[in-house]
């Protein structure tokens, strides 16, 4: 059984893991902001209905941003951590 393998694994299936909930909660802001919005423009008049959209940031081209962002910083990080367990050697003791 080779420990720094099995390190690097746990280390970066937990890491996607973290960055997999992120995602999540980036997924459910956008939901969350685009009910309030909706709600909004149905309740004022409809001459008020462009500035509701520009005041709308939370679009899908901002969506995508972030989530870009989200995915970056987390390969990022895998990488790092593989880097980084170069300069260990990890066994175990029985």
């Amino acid at each position: 059984m080779d420990a720094k393998h099995l390190l690097q694994k746990y280390y970066g299936r937990n890491t996607v893991s973290l960055f997999k909930g992120f995602l999540i909660l980036l997924e459910d802001l956008q939901k969350e902001h685009s009910i309030h919005f909706s709600k909004l423009e149905k309740n004022l008049p409809k001459e008020y209905s462009s500035l509701i959209e520009q005041a709308n940031y939370f679009d899908e081209d901002k969506m995508q941003h972030l989530r870009k962002k989200i995915l970056d910083i987390g390969n990022e990080t895998l990488r790092a951590i593989d880097s980084e367990m170069k300069e260990y050697t990890i066994s175990f003791k029985f």
